[in-house]
């Protein structure tokens, strides 16, 4: 499994369910690499405040209730057996996948903005995982 994330000058990745910034060079990298049909794992927030991304791919919402989502083990399950190709977060849901990347593509963006979501913690990724940095700008005001 690959994670994508995006993360600001100051460690932020959101904003309660929302992403802080708007860069449209990052998006198109996220589409080109998100493509249509991928099977991608979420949490529970994440899955709320990215419903476009889920037109383009098959989203398996990660969650400690089985009424709205799949458990960890079940998420284990469906990847063992035929493979998820993307984690795209949330904090807690990186860190929990963390030890199945495959691949780590980390979006640096010019962005000062505070949030109250920071960067996650992956002292237990896959000691196998290549980590890929690409770097980009906020959209200008128009």
């Amino acid at each position: 499994m690959k994670a994508i994330i995006a993360v600001n000058n100051l460690g932020f990745i959101g904003l309660g369910k929302n992403m802080l910034w708007r860069s449209s060079e990052d998006f198109k990298h996220f589409k080109a690499l998100v493509t249509d049909g991928s099977y991608c794992v979420v949490g529970g927030n994440t899955f709320d405040s990215i419903a476009m991304v889920g037109k383009r791919c098959n989203l398996l919402r990660l969650s400690r209730n089985p009424r709205v989502g799949l458990s960890l083990g079940e998420i284990e399950s469906i990847n063992e057996a035929s493979g998820i190709d993307w984690c795209l977060g949330g904090k807690l849901t990186y860190q929990v996948l963390a030890p199945y990347f495959t691949e780590l593509h980390i979006s640096h963006i010019n962005d000062n903005s505070i949030g109250d979501v920071t960067f996650p913690d992956f002292k237990n990724i896959n000691p196998s995982c290549k980590v890929f940095n690409y770097n980009f700008e906020i959209n200008k005001p128009k």
